[in-house]
């Protein structure tokens, strides 16, 4: 097979290609009623301003990497559409004196900042040429938006609807419209993020008929005949689990592998042992037992919910027993969360976490055997349905990832993911003839928030 033909420096994107790319592509409609529209700056100020982001980005402080999360706001802008709070749950702090908007400031203002919550505050001033960027305070939305997005709480508050970049990495920019991403400068290119390749596409396949099973059984264990479709949570809780054990390992940010199989492969399944070398054979049902339990006991708190909602009066007992089933529903919540957390710090070992598609634990400590694959090409989706793909050589990839490449190959019907050390998170999966790779993809807001 030919191989792929080297970038050029030319291939290269910079921030001033960043700034005509946000320029052509930007929506500043609002998006709800009483929303403002969200403008960017003449383009001048918006190459200078993501030129500044882009080399803050290359410094590091004793090896460690600016990280940061900045608004692009003027001071006297509302920072959240919710007026008249008496205790708004987004502030804003204003320095009594504004701050140069140079790459130094930015690293030494970075510590200070946890971009999980924190906001850096950077306004433009003057017209024409005499425009200059300056730091003028913070912006502080809370913790509750970054536990929405591990699917720790309900609700949330939103970032301002401003321009935000955030890096975590030297030379990446993410781009956001407050948390909506919009695009992203990695590795010298830009890439949008694919829709979630848990809710729709050859991903969503494999898990689809286990998240079949999860709802029979909850409704079984809950002796509620439920209709998945009225209860959207009940159809995503699934989905839900395998997102926060993605997020609680990115985490860690020591990487990882988990491959998932079919449900009917046990341990010592000659299909598995021919393709891996599990050190740790740890079989378990517990993180499946805790999330059907957890779907149970949603189901039982929504249906007293329900035979309550035309009720003038209700009982005292009632209402304690209503009470218990609420805090039933919030321990098997618990649960699973904590099933989710410890499948994700067996990746702390050398090698792969396997486990069944319903979620069922094999063992970790995996060494990939499988020969090489038939194909030394894997092909990076340009969608979640994985229909509009690029070619690319597994020589371009580290081992783990290419140990990942193999087992998925000679396994059709299985889904790796391949975790980074700086939390990145890659979907793997063979689809007929190719070897589809998601290197970038939606989870909750955290292409947003990463």
């Amino acid at each position: 097979m030919a191989k792929q033909p080297k970038r050029s420096a030319t291939d290269r994107v910079y921030p001033r290609d960043l700034a005509a790319t946000l320029l052509r592509t930007w929506n500043p409609e609002p998006f709800f009623e009483g929303w403002p529209r969200v403008e960017l700056p003449p383009k001048a100020v918006l190459g200078q301003f993501l030129d500044v982001c882009y080399h803050a980005s290359m410094l590091t402080e004793e090896g460690r990497p600016t990280v940061f999360r900045i608004v692009l706001q003027d001071s006297k802008s509302p920072v959240s559409p919710r007026h008249g709070e008496e205790l708004p749950p987004v502030t804003r702090y204003t320095f009594t004196k504004p701050i140069p908007f140079t790459e130094t400031e930015l690293r030494r203002l970075a510590p200070v900042a946890d971009p999980r919550k924190v906001l850096i505050a950077v306004e433009s001033t003057g017209e024409g040429d005499q425009a200059q960027l300056q730091i003028y305070g913070l912006v502080d939305i809370g913790m509750a938006l970054w536990e929405m997005a591990r699917h720790e709480r309900v609700m949330g508050h939103s970032s301002p609807e401003a321009l935000v970049v955030v890096s975590t990495r030297p030379g990446e920019l993410s781009i956001s419209r407050g948390d909506r991403p919009v695009v992203r400068l990695r590795d010298g290119r830009i890439v949008s993020p694919t829709d979630s390749v848990l809710h729709e596409g050859p991903i969503a396949e494999f898990f689809s008929p286990a998240s079949t099973v999860f709802i029979n059984n909850a409704c079984q264990l809950a002796e509620i005949d439920q209709d998945p479709d009225e209860d959207d949570g009940l159809r995503m809780a699934h989905q839900t689990f395998i997102e926060s054990l993605l997020l609680y390992t990115a985490d860690l940010h020591h990487g990882g592998t988990l491959l998932f199989v079919p449900e009917e492969m046990a341990h010592d399944d000659p299909r598995l042992l021919s393709r891996v070398s599990i050190k740790y054979v740890l079989p378990s049902t517990r993180p499946r037992d805790a999330l059907v339990s957890a779907m149970a006991a949603r189901l039982q708190h929504n249906a007293v919910m329900t035979s309550l909602e035309d009720r003038k009066t209700v009982k005292i007992e009632v209402l304690q027993a209503l009470e218990a089933l609420a805090e039933r529903e919030q321990e098997c919540d618990d649960a699973a969360k904590d099933a989710a957390r410890f499948i994700a710090s067996l990746t702390a070992v050398d090698g792969a976490v396997v486990l069944t598609d319903t979620l069922r634990i094999i063992g970790f400590g995996a060494e990939v055997i499988a020969a090489p694959a038939a194909t030394d090409t894997v092909h990076i989706a340009q969608t979640a349905q994985g229909d509009e793909s690029r070619p690319i050589e597994f020589t371009e990839f580290g081992t783990r990832h290419r140990s990942a490449y193999r087992f998925t190959a000679g396994l059709d019907n299985s889904v790796a993911f391949v975790l980074s050390e700086d939390g990145g998170i890659k979907a793997v999966r063979q689809v007929g003839p190719r070897l589809l790779l998601w290197p970038y993809f939606n989870i909750g807001f955290v292409t947003a928030l990463t």
